[in-house]
């Protein structure tokens, strides 16, 4: 059995090769007095940090999503580690590739460790100011919340992949999603949902598309319609769900009181935080900007 002591240290021995990677990934060319990552190390060095938290470790990793993301997850797969942990937080700075920060669990998820004392889970959420926009490689989430049986707060960079609604959450309390281009019918599945019963507290960002693009989308990549926010209201989850919070949705204000009418007791509120667009690209391109100009 690897007692707490052992499992921190072993984390805490994983940033001798993330500062490898960072040094490799921001190499110098000549004799540079200071080495560049030093000149900006939130952008350019990667962090893991292990707290004990008097019984559980609490662990954070800010950094890159792929240099030297790999000894990351290595060290969390390691037997006798995961059981020791109790919050993980994931976040990085505003980098990426083709617009996406991207992390992808395909290590942790093949190794498949179990975390039965993990209740904070959070993979940051994307600033609306933000270049590139934070995700989880497709289809991995289902399958990664899984190994999480005792989750209370899940905060995640999008909304999940239905298959979400499949796994056993007996004690999560607290769900915030950011948003992405599709909302995978988040709300239309949580409305049917039976497999939360501790459920209290929703924090959704619906699609980003109509704020990003003036043409019509996918399919899938429409905002969520009120039939589904309705149908939710009404459900029996929404019995226990006393905080519900909404945000970029394209509902009107009668909408919105109609919700709040089916649920009096519940703190129902709302945020129009869209993502940014570059003045330089109004009225020449296809980013819609007039939601920008409340006041005119």
């Amino acid at each position: 059995m690897l007692t707490l002591e052992a499992a921190a240290a072993i984390l805490q021995s994983v940033q001798i090769d993330l500062n490898a990677a960072s040094a490799e990934s921001w190499s110098d060319s000549g004799d540079a007095e200071i080495p560049r990552r030093f000149l900006d190390p939130d952008d350019c060095c990667t962090r893991l940090t292990v707290t004990d938290l008097g019984g559980v470790l609490a662990i954070d990793y800010y950094g890159s999503e792929y240099a030297g993301w790999e000894y990351f997850e290595r060290a969390l797969a390691q037997p006798g580690i995961a059981e020791h942990i109790g919050q993980l937080r994931i976040a990085g700075p505003d980098q990426g590739a083709n617009g996406l920060k991207e992390w992808d669990f395909s290590g942790l998820i093949q190794a498949a460790p179990r975390f039965p004392r993990l209740t904070d889970f959070r993979i940051s959420i994307s600033d609306p100011g933000d270049h590139n926009q934070s995700c989880v490689a497709d289809d991995q989430l289902p399958a990664l919340l899984v190994l999480l049986p005792a989750l209370r707060n899940l905060a995640l960079p999008h909304a999940p992949e239905p298959g979400f609604f499949d796994l056993d959450l007996p004690e999560l309390r607290w769900i915030r999603t950011g948003g992405d281009f599709r909302t995978r019918s988040f709300i239309r599945h949580l409305a049917d949902a039976t497999r939360l019963p501790g459920l209290h507290f929703v924090d959704f960002t619906d699609s980003l598309a109509p704020f990003m693009e003036t043409e019509e989308g996918p399919p899938d990549w429409n905002s969520t319609p009120f039939e589904d926010y309705q149908r939710l209201f009404e459900a029996p989850i929404m019995e226990r769900c006393r905080s519900f919070r909404l945000r970029n949705t394209r509902l009107s204000e009668d909408q919105y009181r109609t919700l709040q009418a089916l649920r009096p007791e519940c703190q129902f509120s709302v945020v129009l935080a869209p993502p940014h667009s570059y003045v330089s690209h109004w009225g020449n391109s296809r980013f819609p900007y007039r939601h920008l100009l409340p006041f005119g």
